[in-house]
Formats: C-alpha cells, sequence, structure tokens
C-alpha cells in the first residue's frame, strides 16, 4: 500500500467522523468509511489512477460511487499541489 493510498484513506476516514460528530445520515459515514478501505485495498497508486481517467477510474473501484470518486479525485488533487509546492 502506498503513503499517497494512506493519505487518502486517512481523509476519508476523518471526513466520515466529523459526518458522523455532525449527525449526518448513517449511510453516508458508512460510504467514506467503506471508501477508505477501498482506496486501503488497491494494489495501485491513487494517484495512478486518477492520473489515467481521472475519477472514472475509481468509480470502478468496488464501494467507491461517482460521488466519492470525485471527493477523492479533489484529495489527490489537493495533496499533488501541497507536494509539488
Amino acid at each position: 500500500m502506498t503513503p499517497m493510498n494512506q493519505e487518502i484513506a486517512q481523509k476519508l476516514r476523518n471526513r466520515a467522523a466529523e459526518l458522523a460528530t455532525n449527525g449526518d445520515n448513517l449511510y453516508r459515514v458508512r460510504a467514506f468509511r467503506h471508501a477508505a478501505m477501498a482506496v486501503l485495498s488497491l494494489t495501485k497508486d491513487v494517484t495512478a489512477l486518477v492520473a489515467a481517467d481521472g475519477s472514472r477510474a475509481l468509480e470502478r473501484v468496488p464501494g467507491i460511487g461517482k460521488s466519492l470518486a470525485i471527493t477523492i479525485t479533489q484529495f489527490v488533487e489537493t495533496e499533488t499541489r501541497t507536494v509539488a509546492a
């Protein structure tokens, strides 16, 4: 598992915790947690997937739907910009 995948999974878990604290929909909280586990289980770096086919590549990962794929793509882009700066 790559460091970037670990960072993105941590961001997803943090977001899930934030949603749970705010009393958000349990299914949404669970979706973020499930997506974190899906990212951790990837054999490829999430950055490579996003670079190859954007959020559509993530939508093909079981447990990641369209909305979460977009969120993860945004996380990846933010992390990539932060590392480059």
